[in-house]
């Protein structure tokens, strides 16, 4: 039952990141305008499409060799699922800030899943720690990473606060966390003690600022229109 738990781990966990999905779009649905067959058309397009962007994330990496392509690159998410995000959106007359919101939260969820079923197969170890066999608990921090992120981040979009900043906090966050603990990940290296992951990290980092940046001023600017003007007594 063990063995077969482990050669199955990867579709166990990501059914439940469906499942997980599912139940939060359920309770989002009303700022999403969606029924509950949408919601689970949704929770299941929404893991098979993240599956294809960190496939597709890793062979991009190999230079679309398919023999030295990594199993999956948890970066694709970040940098493929925007698209889908936004043109579904569009597509549906939502407001983008809301999609983005609200499947913040599952992504998460599923990357973290896909860190468990790294633990479970036993890859993406961390680096030796000198000469007494032991690793750098990298996959470990991560998913302690995401774990406290989720306490913040659901709160957050749950009561509306901040709307439209779940994702790119989610690109700052991430983009720090993995540039500090690539140090200590064993990967192969592109420039002296850096990996491929630090350059991609830099770039979720700078992205995530830059679109902060951005919808902060946005949002002053709407919310000051929305407010009508005040009258001095005299």
């Amino acid at each position: 039952m063990n063995q077969w738990i482990k050669n199955h781990s990867l579709v166990l966990l990501l059914a439940a990141a469906a499942v997980f999905t599912f139940d939060w779009l359920l309770i989002n649905k009303k700022r999403l305008k969606m029924k509950w067959y949408a919601a689970l058309i949704l929770a299941i397009l929404h893991v098979i499409c993240g599956v294809g962007c960190v496939k597709l994330f890793a062979l991009a990496e190999a230079g679309f060799n398919v023999e030295k392509a990594g199993n999956m690159s948890l970066f694709g998410s970040i940098f493929f699922l925007p698209l889908p995000y936004f043109i579904g959106a569009k597509l549906f007359k939502r407001s983008t800030a809301d999609v983005f919101d609200s499947f913040t939260v599952p992504m998460v969820f599923t990357l973290m899943c896909a860190r468990v079923n790294c633990l479970i197969s036993g890859c993406c170890l961390g680096r030796l720690i000198g000469e007494a066999g032991s690793r750098w608990p990298t996959r470990e921090a991560e998913l302690v990473f995401y774990a406290v992120f989720l306490a913040v981040i659901i709160p957050m979009v749950f009561n509306g606060r901040r709307r439209g900043m779940a994702f790119p906090l989610f690109m700052i966050a991430y983009g720090a966390f993995r540039f500090v603990v690539e140090f200590f990940r064993e990967s192969a290296a592109t420039l002296g003690v850096f990996h491929l992951s630090h350059l991609w990290a830099l770039i979720s980092l700078t992205v995530g600022v830059i679109v902060v940046c951005f919808i902060i001023p946005v949002d002053r600017l709407f919310n000051s229109r929305a407010k009508p003007a005040g009258r001095k007594l005299t």
